[in-house]
C-alpha cells in the first residue's frame, strides 16, 4: 500500500510538472517569472557584502519544496525537466517512427527501469556467465585450475573502460594500418579514490565467499598499507617516451597485460610498445614484488567492483532517464532537437554572436586584471576556439547517428548486458582507427572517448582536442536562457557560464597552475559579461528596463544582473560558496552596487 501511495505521488508530481512545462509563456510572463524566482531565492538575513551566495540562494530550496526528490540544484533541475520531455517522447512515439538508435535508447531505458536493484553478487555471477570467467575473490587459494594474475584481470576489463589502476593503456594510430600501444602511469590525483574499511564491511555482508578464500576483512588489513605505498611512489617525470619491442619489455606483467588485451591476436616479438614513464614502471614493479599474486589479483577485482557500482541505477524514472542520457548522449541530443525544432533555427545566430562577444570581452578583461595572474598563452586559445550549439551537425544527423550506433546491440530485458555493451562500444571506438581529417567538418560531435559516468547536471562542455566549446540544447531553457527572456537575463546567465567555460581551455596549458586559472575564471568572466552588457546599454534601454521591472535606480538593475549570474549555482547545499563570494567581491562594480566599502582593497577589477 505504501509503495502504491508513493507511486501515485510521483505520477501526480510528474503530471503537474509536465502541465507547467506545456503552458506557453509570453514575453511579459516569462520575464516576470524569472525576476520572481530571483526574489524568492533571496534571504535578506544575509548581507550581500558578507556572503552574497547565501543572500542570493539561501531560499532557493524553499521555493522548490516537493521537488527535492528529483533535483537539488539548478543544473539538476534542467536535467529533470529534460528527462520529463524524453520520457513523454518515448511514451507517445510509436516505435515504427523511431530510428534504430532511438530504439536502442528506449531499450536501455526500459531495461534500466524494469531490472531488479543492483546487487554485487548477482553482477559477479552474471559476469561469470557472460565472460566465461572466474573471480579471484571467489576462488580458493589452493585452486589448481586458476591463475592469479592481476595483469590478465585488468586487461579483461579494459574493454569496459577499466584503465586507471597500476597502468593506463592508449592506442595511437599513425594511419589506418599502423598503430602503437602506449603504457603510462595513471593520474592518481585525478581518478584514484582509496578503498575504505566501511566498503569492505559492505562487501562482506553482500558477497558470499566460499571457504578457502581471503575474506574482505583480511584483504583490508593488506590493502590499506598497500595503497599508502602505491600513492607514495615518487618518480621524476620522464622526458619523452621509451620505445621497446615486445620481447624487450622488462617486466613479465607488461607482456601478460598486452597478450590478454590483444587476444586472440598473436603479438609479434618485434611489435613496438611505447612506455611513457619507465621510472614509474620500475617503482611499481618494486612495490608489486612485495605482495603475492593472490592478493594483487583480488585487489584488482575490488577496484573493478568499485567501478561496477556505477551500475547502481537508482530507483526513480528520473534517475533511470539520467542514466540513459549519460550513456547515450548523442541519441539524447537528437531526440531533444526533434522536440525543440525552433532551437537550431532561432537561437544559433544569437548565441554565436553572444559567444563572439564573450571571447572578445574576456580577452580584453584579462589585460585589465590587476591581480598579477596574466597567463601569456591564453590569446591563441581564445582566438582559435569555436562554438557548437548542440552535439549534432545541422545536416544528415539522423543518418550519421545510425551509422555511429550501427554496431551496438541492446536488449530491453537485460540491464547489466546493456550497460557493459555500451562501455565496450565506446572502448572499440577508442581503439579503432579514427580519421580526424574526415570527421572534422561534419562530425565534430563524435567524441572517441566520451565521459559515460552518471551525471544529472546539464552544463557546457569543452573538448580540448578540437578547442571546441559545446552548449547542449538542454541548457537553452529557463532559468538559464530563453529567446523570450530579456538580454539582461540571457547575458548574465548563459554568457557568464560561457566565459567560465572558456577557462577550461587554459587548464590544458601544461605549466599554468590550475588553481590560478580557477581563481580568476569566475572573476574575469563575470566582469567581462557585466562590462560588455552595461557599456552598450543605451539610456532608452535602461529606462525600459526600469519601467518593466519596477526599479527606481540603475543600481537595482545591476544587482539583478549579479543575482541572475550566480543563480545557476543555487542548490540546497553548495560547495561553491567561497569561490562565488570571491568572484563578486573582487569586482569594483559589485562593491559599488552593494555598497561594500570594506572590499575595495580586494578587487581585481
Amino acid at each position: 500500500m505504501k509503495l502504491f501511495s508513493t507511486l501515485l505521488l510521483v505520477v501526480a508530481w510528474l503530471a503537474l510538472a509536465r502541465a507547467a512545462e506545456d503552458v506557453p509563456m509570453d514575453h511579459k510572463t516569462i520575464n516576470e517569472k524569472q525576476l520572481k524566482i530571483l526574489r524568492n531565492s533571496l534571504d535578506t538575513n544575509y548581507r550581500p557584502c558578507d556572503d552574497f551566495y547565501s543572500y542570493a540562494c539561501q531560499n532557493w530550496s524553499a521555493q522548490h519544496q516537493g521537488a527535492g526528490y528529483y533535483y537539488s540544484g539548478v543544473p539538476e533541475q534542467l536535467g529533470y525537466e529534460v528527462n520529463l520531455e524524453l520520457m513523454e517522447y518515448l511514451e507517445k512515439t510509436p516505435e515504427t517512427d523511431m530510428p534504430r538508435f532511438v530504439k536502442l535508447f528506449k531499450d536501455f531505458y526500459v531495461a534500466c527501469r524494469e531490472s531488479p536493484d543492483f546487487e554485487f553478487s548477482d553482477f559477479m555471477h552474471w559476469m561469470e556467465k557472460e565472460e566465461n570467467m572466474k573471480w579471484a575473490l571467489l576462488t580458493p587459494d589452493d585452486s589448481k585450475d586458476f591463475v592469479f594474475d592481476w595483469a590478465t584481470i585488468a586487461a579483461g576489463f579494459r574493454k569496459y573502460g577499466f584503465n586507471n589502476i597500476f597502468l593506463t593503456e592508449t592506442t595511437v594510430y599513425h594511419d589506418v594500418n599502423r598503430f602503437q600501444t602506449y603504457l603510462d602511469m595513471p593520474d592518481y590525483n585525478e581518478s584514484f579514490y582509496r578503498l575504505e574499511e566501511n566498503k569492505m564491511k559492505e562487501y562482506n555482508a553482500m558477497i558470499s565467499l566460499p571457504g578457502g578464500t581471503m575474506n574482505f576483512e583480511e584483504l583490508w588489513q593488506l590493502l590499506g598499507p598497500f595503497e599508502e605505498k602505491l600513492l607514495r611512489l615518487k618518480v621524476e617525470e620522464q622526458e619523452g617516451e621509451k620505445i621497446l619491442k615486445f620481447h624487450e619489455l622488462p617486466y613479465p606483467w607488461m607482456q601478460s597485460y598486452l597478450k590478454a588485451l590483444m587476444k586472440p591476436q598473436v603479438i609479434a616479438a618485434d611489435m613496438e610498445v611505447g612506455i611513457d614513464n619507465m621510472a614509474y614502471m620500475e617503482a611499481l614493479d618494486n612495490l608489486l614484488q612485495q605482495y603475492d599474486a593472490k592478493f594483487l589479483a583480488r585487489y584488482m577485482e575490488l577496484r573493478i567492483l568499485e567501478i561496477s557500482y556505477n551500475l547502481n541505477k537508482g530507483s526513480t524514472d528520473n534517475q533511470y532517464m539520467t542514466m540513459t542520457k549519460s550513456l547515450l548522449p548523442l541519441a539524447t541530443e537528437w531526440i531533444y532537437e526533434q522536440l525543440h525544432p525552433e532551437l537550431p533555427q532561432q537561437e544559433l545566430p544569437k548565441i554565436a554572436e553572444m559567444f563572439g562577444n564573450v571571447v572578445k570581452n574576456v580577452n580584453k578583461s584579462l589585460h585589465r586584471d590587476t591581480s598579477g595572474i596574466k597567463p601569456k598563452e591564453l590569446r591563441n586559445k581564445l582566438e582559435t576556439m569555436h562554438l557548437k550549439v548542440g552535439n549534432l551537425p545541422q545536416e544528415n544527423a539522423k543518418d550519421l547517428l545510425e551509422s555511429y550506433y550501427a554496431d551496438l546491440q541492446l536488449n530491453p530485458n537485460n540491464y547489466y548486458h546493456n550497460y557493459l555493451k555500451i562501455l565496450e562500444f565506446y572502448y572499440k571506438l577508442e581503439q579503432n582507427y579514427f580519421d580526424y581529417k574526415d570527421y572534422a567538418i561534419d562530425k565534430e560531435f563524435f567524441c572517441k572517448t566520451p565521459k559515460y559516468e552518471y551525471n544529472a547536471d546539464i552544463q557546457l562542455r569543452y573538448v580540448a582536442s578540437l578547442n571546441l566549446l559545446i552548449i547542449p540544447y538542454g541548457l537553452l531553457r529557463p532559468p538559464v536562457y530563453h529567446i523570450e527572456l530579456e538580454d539582461i537575463f540571457n547575458e548574465s546567465s548563459l554568457a557568464t557560464l560561457m566565459g567560465i567555460s572558456l577557462f577550461e581551455a587554459f587548464l590544458t596549458i601544461p605549466h599554468l597552475h590550475s588553481d590560478e586559472i580557477k581563481k580568476i575564471s569566475g572573476v574575469v568572466s563575470l566582469y567581462a559579461t557585466f562590462e560588455g552588457f552595461f557599456s552598450t546599454l543605451s539610456d532608452e534601454e535602461i529606462s525600459r528596463y526600469l519601467e518593466m521591472f519596477g526599479f527606481r535606480s540603475v543600481q537595482e538593475l545591476k544587482q539583478m544582473f549579479f543575482l541572475n549570474a550566480i543563480h545557476y549555482k543555487c542548490e540546497w547545499y553548495s560547495g561553491y560558496v567561497g569561490s562565488l563570494n570571491f568572484m563578486v567581491n573582487n569586482l569594483s562594480d559589485f562593491n559599488e552596487v552593494c555598497d561594500c566599502k570594506l572590499h575595495k582593497f580586494l578587487r581585481m577589477f
